[in-house]
């Protein structure tokens, strides 16, 4: 199966209405017919192997140790060491590292019109991530192996923090997902993992959109580089108070309109 048919049954109908942002959707089999693309374990634990050490402003990869808070052990390869095979391994960039998840990568960013990114999730079993929550949409897609993951979704009364804990609620269910299950994660939505088997593999599948707020952001960020009166330092001299009082009345005739604002997204 290509990724682009993949995507057009996934999406079909009123996924982008009722569940974009809003709800997790467990798709048994659902990526089946992409397994025969997809690294094997034996391909990513060739791509670690060799002396490793912890550091690095490009990891080779991350790790997450199973007690604790959600933290991510940077490490890349050098001398000495080994990787931590009793902690959930990340691999980033995972088509950097496997080209052919190249046409993946490039399908999901023409299918959204956002930046794709891919890891690899290796583990031994026991190992998984605590409760915790990201700022992207994603799709994981079960290579090998078992995995245990407790899901809640998100709640829009819910304050957004980006990427941090949490604790699970009266809404959180278990699945249990084997190889070629296919599972979307919404923004926000608190979800843990824990491998059943004893090494599996998955890949997740993210996608770097921007929110209304990012875009607002945005503007606001251009309209302060032309503008003087949003320069001003704090706390005002007399003089500057006087020029953003003025400021301020004259922002909402500034605002954008929708057209304006989705142009913010348009030049990334």
């Amino acid at each position: 199966m290509e990724a682009t048919a993949l995507l057009d049954s996934v999406l079909a109908g009123d996924f982008m209405t009722r569940c974009w942002r809003r709800r997790f959707v467990y798709i048994p089999g659902g990526a089946a017919g992409l397994l025969p693309t997809l690294p094997t374990i034996a391909e990513v634990e060739a791509r670690l192997a060799g002396a490793v050490v912890e550091l690095g402003a490009e990891p080779a990869f991350l790790s997450f140790p199973r007690a604790g808070e959600v933290i991510a052990r940077r490490w890349q390869h050098a001398t000495p060491g080994a990787w931590p095979v009793d902690e959930a391994i990340n691999v980033p960039h995972a088509e950097r590292l496997f080209p052919r998840l190249a046409g993946l990568a490039e399908a999901l960013t023409r299918r959204f019109a956002a930046p794709a990114n891919l890891q690899l999730f290796l583990g031994r079993a026991g190992a998984g991530l605590r409760p915790h929550s990201d700022i992207h949409d994603s799709f994981i897609v079960q290579i090998a192996g078992r995995k245990r993951w407790v899901i809640e979704d998100p709640d829009p009364a819910t304050p957004l923090a980006g990427n941090a804990g949490g604790r699970f609620g009266a809404g959180a269910r278990e699945l249990l997902l084997a190889p070629g299950d296919l599972l979307y994660k919404p923004s926000h939505g608190l979800h843990a993992t824990v491998s059943e088997d004893l090494a599996t593999l998955s890949l997740t599948a993210s996608i770097v959109t921007v929110t209304a707020a990012d875009a607002l952001q945005r503007w606001l960020a251009g309209l302060a580089a032309v503008d003087p009166a949003w320069r001003v330092r704090l706390p005002l001299a007399p003089d500057d108070t006087a020029a953003l009082v003025a400021a301020l009345a004259d922002l909402p005739a500034l605002l954008p309109g929708l057209a304006e604002l989705l142009g913010v997204v348009d030049d990334d």
